[in-house]
């Protein structure tokens, strides 16, 4: 299996636009998982959130989450992470992740108009920490179709 080196993983996890799937353990310790908006910092995984959110009172029980990051198109390329998520109250300086966030995943405009709409809003920070961190990079794997997709794109 073709795994991401450290600067491709890192490339990946900063650039791409692609929503996370958050996974944590509901009350009844049943998997629960949600799409979220993340941020990467080399080291720990960065997500912004409602603090009345279903998954944040998840967390506030049980620190063990999952965070899965996939594309959907060649090359594939998937990352799963497995840690501990730590709750990080705050109530205004979020802004700027947020900021960040809401041009990555919406663009400059609707972005900005996002969080200008919503800036009053009580958030939290979730810091998910990686015990384990798995990648696989499909275009790397030698797979014919991996090939192809490769030249085409250098094309």
């Amino acid at each position: 299996m073709a795994t991401l080196s450290k600067p491709d993983l890192d490339a990946f996890l900063r650039k791409t636009s692609i929503v996370a799937i958050l996974a944590t353990l509901d009350r009844y310790d049943r998997p629960y998982q949600v799409p979220v908006w993340y941020e990467w910092d080399g080291t720990h995984l960065w997500i912004v959130s409602k603090p009345r959110a279903e998954y944040v009172q998840n967390i506030r029980r049980n620190t063990k989450v999952s965070v899965c990051i996939a594309t959907q198109r060649l090359p594939y390329v998937r990352v799963l992470i497995q840690g501990r998520a730590a709750l990080i109250d705050t109530v205004e300086d979020w802004w700027p992740m947020g900021y960040r966030l809401a041009e990555r995943y919406l663009g400059k405009h609707e972005g900005d108009a996002y969080i200008d709409k919503t800036r009053h809003w009580k958030r939290v920070y979730i810091r998910v920490t990686p015990t384990t961190l798995k990648s696989w990079d499909g275009g790397a794997s030698g797979h014919a179709w991996g090939q192809k997709y490769i030249e085409t794109a250098k094309a």
